[in-house]
């Protein structure tokens, strides 16, 4: 019971913190852990409810712990593991396409090195090593569960549909191999058009420079795109400028202010990006100060695991906050015990 209150407050530090800042993603990782250790939580009262009062209890709490729930976890290993062969299929060889493999590697060696470790005593190996080892398992499973959450908000925060009217819808920009759009920019512009439908006063804003492998610019071919459509050209604003997705909010932000410039009340406005971009689109766009909410198109299954991967560690490198907290609450969770304050210095210049 106590666990689960833990998590509540958890879950309540989120709703707070998007509260006062509604594009937070450190709130909505919170609202997220929390949600997930809640669950956690009431999975095994429920199984300890089993346990103790249904006929055979015991028997199905063990089908449970040590047949139902290894396999789920062993399932989750292989789809991340065999899900690398299929992105090498389908999108050739690549860094980024062994980050699947290598997460579900990680999984499949992590936890059980963990339960492994526990077994030992600090008789058998030295004090220090074991203390070691445990900082760098629960670094390392801290942030496969961060990854989680991270996963579940994203989800979450896609699932509200917009309502509101809206004046503008930003195309995040990505790679072209000639003037017609490749699946994934086409979802993009697709998931655009699906709220322009519902706004047929709102304007585009193409955004996409063009790359030294691209023929033309990524915002020419949206442009094209949107005009095949019957978007109408004087409702489709060009910026061929952007590089990155911080350029992409910084200049679309430009743009829109000289267009909206002799309206009094603020633009509503949208970016449309795929799904699994949505989180790291509004950080920039924070960044930049833009009041974009992101709308998230559908991506192929195959292509989600190593993608998410991807802007996970891209989020971690843009909020080493993240990071840093992960990395202290490993270290008191498992160095600060052993070590005290007096001796911790002269111990890991000892050991490093």
């Amino acid at each position: 019971m106590a666990f689960l209150i833990i998590s509540l407050i958890i879950m309540l530090i989120g709703l707070l913190r998007l509260k006062i800042n509604k594009r937070s993603i450190i709130g909505g990782i919170f609202l997220a852990s929390g949600l997930i250790l809640s669950l956690t939580s009431l999975f095994f009262e429920l199984l300890k409810l089993i346990y103790l009062y249904l006929p055979s209890g015991d028997f199905a709490t063990l089908i449970i712990a040590y047949g139902i729930l290894p396999l789920i976890f062993l399932l989750v290993c292989g789809y991340f593991i065999f899900n690398s062969k299929t992105m090498r299929t389908k999108e050739g060889k690549s860094a980024t396409a062994k980050l699947s493999a290598l997460f579900g590697l990680n999984l499949l060696i992590a936890f059980p090195a963990l339960f492994m470790l526990f077994t030992f005593s600090t008789k058998t190996i030295p004090q220090i090593i074991w203390y070691i080892l445990l900082y760098i398992l629960l670094i390392d499973i801290i942030l496969c569960f961060l990854f989680a959450a991270y996963i579940l908000y994203s989800w979450m925060s896609q699932m509200i549909p917009l309502q509101k009217k809206i004046d503008y819808i930003i195309i995040l920009g990505s790679g072209v191999r000639s003037e017609e759009v490749p699946p994934l920019l086409k979802s993009r512009l697709d998931k655009g058009i699906e709220y322009y439908q519902k706004n047929p006063t709102a304007k585009f804003v193409v955004s996409g420079g063009q790359g030294a492998d691209e023929p033309v610019s990524e915002a020419f071919a949206m442009r094209k795109y949107l005009q095949s459509q019957n978007i109408p050209n004087h409702q489709i604003l060009f910026e061929d400028k952007s590089t990155t997705t911080y350029e992409n909010m910084l200049f679309s932000k430009r743009i829109i202010n000289e267009d909206w410039s002799d309206k009094e009340m603020p633009p509503s406005i949208i970016f449309s990006t795929n799904n699994y971009h949505v989180l790291r689109g509004s950080l920039y766009a924070q960044r930049v100060k833009l009041k974009a909410q992101g709308v998230g198109a559908p991506t192929a299954l195959y292509f989600l695991p190593t993608a998410l991967i991807r802007e996970y560690i891209a989020l971690l490198l843009h909020r080493k906050i993240i990071l840093f907290s992960v990395l202290g609450g490993a270290y008191y969770s498992s160095l600060s015990p052993y070590i005290s304050k007096t001796q911790e210095r002269e111990v890991f210049l000892e050991f490093f």
